[in-house]
């Protein structure tokens, strides 16, 4: 939904009053100390990352041109013509290899911020999701005062949430065009301290003493505000979380259960090099028991799995794949001699087998385009870590039944393969999300991390291309979705797990959706939600909605509480066109059109759930629309989010209604 023309920046007086800090500031520990570095200390370490990224990374022009990226080292470079500090640094040099698009590289703070963050309290007190672009609290602490669960948090320390989403999201790494990424790790991200928010803070806004939060539940008229203490990263692990732990295992992250002829299979990792087991003797019993009690549809769950160890992958693949198969084909490495750079970098593994690799394990390349004269690595007898590049077989007990796969923003690096092989070679239905990652491959191998002599930041600098063996990949993202399934804040708040209940329903079954008209028609009456374009801070209005309907057309006539003595009205009309395909909106001055993504029924009679997208202006400035609209029993939301190129998804403006 948009806002009417004249609903734009408010006066103070249409400003809502904060509800008075829940408890009082927490006492100040100590403060860190920033590093500072001269001018040629800062260029010595950016000179040294820049070398070392040009002579590595295999993936450093892969998404964006040269020019594009020696733009972005002069900007890193020009940061470092003048004093800074480490914290200023390791925000240059994240916001640079971000630009990279490749989920493998990223920076990591040096030692000495490391160590201050492992023995002092710096976490925020909670757990959080991001739906319909707001963040949303799933667990916290149990500080007095603490938002509770499901409640919306609106600004951080004086900064509203999507200027700091916006703002950290610069950092976050993600691989080619997958942007739905960035709303994923700046959550929660295995592979940093927790989540990108927390991850970041300290190198954009400095280490906190506290955490001044304004909050409030979906519906309320007014802003709570509650003031906490920070606290260590082992607390905060321990918080509650529904999906995997941090850092989880294969082993441990399997979990599986039959209903009849339905099984369901859920892998949350595929991490297996810190204990490892043998993946196809662990899989072996599932799928045995598959066999002999004829099991006619498997739903394999990989909406929480960012990826890990390849023979996990293979081990799938023997199990899901009809027929003899490569998983993946010889990676390519931009150099296999580095020069004096092994004296700055560390990695796991024999370090003169990877920096000093025999040469007839390679061949050059030719007639690959920018990779011309490049490394492939050869496979080695009996080696296996490289049992990915060897013909397989399919296991005796491997399923042939229909495949349904749940996905979504959360799959990355290995995870997406194994989506993007299943998509490929055995036409599984795809329900949930698009992934993120790269389905023809990511830029991994084997990690180099790279320490800067004068800052102590280190960074992650991936050797090889991993090129999964695919007939028709997408080149600059990951898998696309056949039934997609969006999160609502309607099914977080109720704990409905909607991409579930689809995956398990036919494909064929009709989906009983209500028509538009008929799922708003009537009275509703609760707030609207916006963020100020001026300020970009939350204003909340008391809303009244009517709505009537003129075949399928629904009317639309709202009144807003604009404060004391100012009310505020306006009319559109919404309807659904081209059999359903695309929802118009129209208030007189601008015609809206939106493709529509998702239109389903349920889970209860009349319920519905549309989502669309398009494109609009927003500031002056091209971004993307998405409107998410839910209608569960007696309560309806209307969310339009807003996008800027390379950005997240963020709510723009909300209304949460109900029947008087």
């Amino acid at each position: 939904m948009r806002l009417p023309p004249f609903l734009g920046p408010l006066t103070l007086a249409c400003i809502l009053t904060l509800a008075p800090p829940a408890v009082a500031a927490p006492d100040a520990g100590p403060a860190y100390a920033p590093l500072s570095l001269s001018p040629a200390q800062a260029r010595a370490d950016v000179a040294l990352l820049r070398r070392a990224l040009e002579t590595i990374h295999p993936g450093l022009y892969r998404y964006g041109t040269r020019a594009e990226v020696d733009q972005a080292f002069a900007r890193l470079e020009g940061a470092a013509a003048q004093p800074m500090t480490d914290l200023e640094l390791w925000r240059a040099i994240a916001t640079l290899v971000a630009a990279i698009h490749c989920d493998h590289t990223k920076p990591e703070p040096s030692a000495a911020i490391e160590d201050w963050r492992t023995r002092h309290p710096t976490h925020l007190p909670l757990r959080f999701t991001l739906v319909e672009g707001r963040m949303i609290v799933v667990s916290n602490d149990g500080q007095p005062g603490a938002p509770p669960p499901g409640a919306e948090i609106t600004a951080i320390n004086g900064r509203p949430v999507p200027t700091v989403l916006a703002t950290l999201g610069q950092a976050v790494a993600y691989d080619g065009d997958t942007t739905q990424a960035i709303a994923v790790k700046l959550a929660v991200d295995s592979d940093l301290m927790g989540d990108d928010l927390d991850e970041y803070w300290p190198a954009f806004y400095g280490f906190p003493d506290h955490w001044t939060l304004e909050w409030k539940r979906p519906g309320d008229s007014r802003l709570s505000q509650a003031t906490l203490a920070p606290i260590p990263f082992r607390q905060w692990m321990a918080l509650a979380w529904p999906e995997t732990s941090y850092r989880d295992e294969f082993y441990k992250a399997v979990t599986w259960r039959l209903a009849g002829k339905t099984a369901y299979l859920r892998i949350d990792t595929l991490v297996n090099y810190r204990n490892p087991v043998d993946p196809t003797a662990f899989l072996a019993g599932f799928f045995r028991i598959l066999k002999q009690r004829g099991v006619e549809r498997l739903i394999l769950d990989l909406r929480n799995n960012g990826g890990g160890s390849e023979d996990v992958s293979v081990a799938l693949g023997r199990y899901l794949l009809p027929h003899p198969f490569t998983w993946s084909k010889p990676p390519l490495l931009k150099a296999v001699r580095y020069g004096d750079l092994p004296a700055h970098m560390e990695t796991w593994g024999d370090p003169k087998a990877l920096f000093e690799p025999a040469m007839e394990g390679f061949s050059r390349t030719a007639a690959l385009g920018w990779a011309d004269g490049w490394w492939q690595r050869l496979p080695r007898d009996g080696n296996p870590d490289d049992e990915g590049l060897w013909p397989q077989e399919p296991s005796p007990d491997h399923f042939t039944g229909a495949l349904v796969v749940l996905t979504g923003p959360r799959n990355g690096s290995g995870a997406t393969r194994i989506i993007a092989q299943l998509r490929d070679k055995t036409g599984a239905r795809l329900v949930g999300e698009d992934t993120s990652g790269s389905a023809e491959g990511p830029t991994a191998g084997h990690i180099f991390l790279l320490t800067l002599p004068n800052s102590g930041i280190r960074v992650r600098i991936p050797n090889a291309w991993n090129r999964t063996n695919l007939d028709n990949p997408a080149p600059t993202g990951g898998v696309a979705v056949d039934d997609r399934v969006t999160p609502t804040m309607a099914d977080q708040l109720a704990g409905l797990d909607r991409a579930l209940a689809v995956a398990k329903a036919s494909a064929s079954t009709p989906d009983p959706a209500p028509g538009l008209a008929g799922a708003l028609a009537g009275d509703w009456t609760g707030t609207l939600d916006y963020r100020d374009y001026g300020s970009d801070r939350r204003v909340i209005l008391p809303t009244r909605l009517s709505v009537t309907t003129d075949g399928g057309t629904a009317r639309l006539s709202f009144t807003y509480d604009d404060g004391p003595g100012k009310t505020v009205r306006s009319q559109e009309t919404w309807s659904l066109e081209g059999d359903g395909q695309a929802l118009v909106m129209d208030d007189g001055e601008r015609h809206q059109r939106y493709d529509v993504l998702e239109r389903r029924g349920g889970p209860g009679p009349g319920d519905l759930t549309l989502v669309a997208q398009g494109t609009g202006v927003e500031n002056g400035h091209p971004v993307g629309l998405r409107v998410i609209l839910a209608r569960r029993g007696g309560t309806v939301s209307v969310t339009t989010l807003s996008a800027g190129p390379g950005q997240p998804y963020l709510m723009r403006h909300a209304y949460w209604l109900s029947h008087p």
